[in-house]
């Protein structure tokens, strides 16, 4: 992975490679949490076939326990602990960096039942499904890219509407608050 500068906004043209990449991460992901995992997928745009995404890597792992999350294995393989994501304190986040703080992979952590995993898997395979779906997104990222190259938040808020109009295309009516039923 090639990664992208802290707050920059930079994208290339979907790379098979980034598969292959995933499933690597995967197994040391494994081995790092053991039997605390109980799921993990390729999200992000890396995961959406033909879109241009930033070559960061970003994988959801459901933990059974926030508890027994394996924090000093994952400082040991090279990951910065982040924290929790938001007040809720039910999304935590680790982050591989190369050097110049550039972010190489991000590893989102929820424990079973999370809205927001439901949405970030769901959302990949939506525009995995529907092509002209994931080219809009992909021309919406390219223009954005354009206007804030050098600002990562402005860029992720202006996508928000995107995102927000597919998981309602997605919503199926299978969870309420925070918790898939």
């Amino acid at each position: 992975m090639q990664g992208v500068e802290r707050h920059k906004v930079r994208l290339l043209p979907h790379c098979e490679e980034w598969k292959e990449e995933f499933e690597e991460a995967k197994k040391q992901l494994k081995e790092i949490f053991g039997d605390n995992v109980n799921d993990i997928q390729h999200v992000g745009s890396t995961s959406i076939n033909g879109i241009y995404a930033k070559p960061i890597l970003d994988i959801a792992i459901v933990l059974k326990s926030f508890e027994d999350m394996n924090i000093e294995g994952m400082k040991r393989a090279g990951y910065d602990y982040c924290g929790a994501q938001n007040n809720k304190k039910n999304r935590y986040l680790f982050v591989l960096r190369g050097e110049g703080e550039i972010s190489l992979r991000h590893i989102h952590c929820y424990e079973s039942n999370n809205v927001d995993f439901y949405f970030v898997t769901r959302f990949r395979d939506f525009l995995n499904e529907h092509e002209e779906y994931a080219k809009e997104y992909s021309d919406l990222k390219i223009s954005l890219a354009k206007q804030y190259p050098g600002d990562r938040i402005t860029y992720t808020d202006k996508k928000e509407s995107f995102v927000r109009m597919i998981y309602q295309k997605i919503d199926s009516g299978k969870y309420k608050g925070d918790i898939i039923e």
